[in-house]
């Protein structure tokens, strides 16, 4: 059965430029399912128009792509989209992935005590590196790929009608092969196992792990 995927995409900067186009990826993917996917491209991903388009289509799935902390997950130029406290509701009954720094830290514990199905998302900083050649091209980027990939992974998962819980399990696996690759590569990209390492351990799974699509 069809389902409604809502996707936030602020581009005004090298990470936001960057998940931008990553994002194209599990869009596609969702698209092809026969998914509805409603995008948030740029300014369009401010707080009014999430908040409109999210009572209006009621999706069930939100990914956000952005900028973060503890409390908030922000969209186009760095406009607080949902906090602490404030207005976490919205996001009753979906199933939330966020692709930012440090917002499963405190705001998902928040938003599931809010109703908040499930949340997928990172405890603190989400570090990824990318190569400054391939900016114009991002997604030909070899060393982004290896941090994007398993963190897209989730969303991927969740269209294959995998469970949360799966979900983010299948996330864990592609770090975990990610940084044995990078390992066993004796190449000069062997420092890159920590910061893969990293985001592994704080990608963090809240909610309901049974929850799917």
């Amino acid at each position: 059965m069809p389902k409604t995927i809502l996707i936030t995409k602020p581009q005004y900067d090298p990470g936001t430029h960057y998940l931008f186009y990553w994002s194209t990826i599990y869009i596609k993917h969702a698209k092809d399912k026969g998914h509805q996917v409603l995008e948030l491209d740029r300014k369009r991903a401010n707080k009014k128009e999430l908040t409109s388009v999210i009572k209006k289509m009621k999706p069930q799935l939100i990914c956000f792509n952005g900028h973060g902390n503890y409390e908030l997950i922000a969209g186009n130029n760095d406009e607080s989209l949902v906090v602490t406290n404030e207005n976490e509701e919205i996001l009753k009954g979906t199933i939330v992935n966020i692709l930012a720094c440090s917002s499963g830290k405190l705001l998902g514990p928040s938003c599931i005590q809010k109703g908040t199905l499930a949340f997928i998302a990172y405890k603190e900083e989400f570090i990824f590196y990318f190569n400054n050649q391939k900016t114009s091209n991002p997604l030909s980027d070899e060393r982004a790929k290896l941090f994007l990939e398993p963190a897209n992974e989730v969303i991927h998962s969740l269209l294959k009608g995998h469970t949360v819980g799966e979900a983010y399990q299948k996330s864990q696996k592609v770090y975990l092969e990610n940084i044995q690759k990078v390992l066993a590569s004796n190449s000069s990209e062997g420092y890159l196992a920590r910061y893969l390492f990293w985001d592994m351990r704080n990608q963090v799974c809240l909610g309901n792990q049974n929850s799917t699509l």
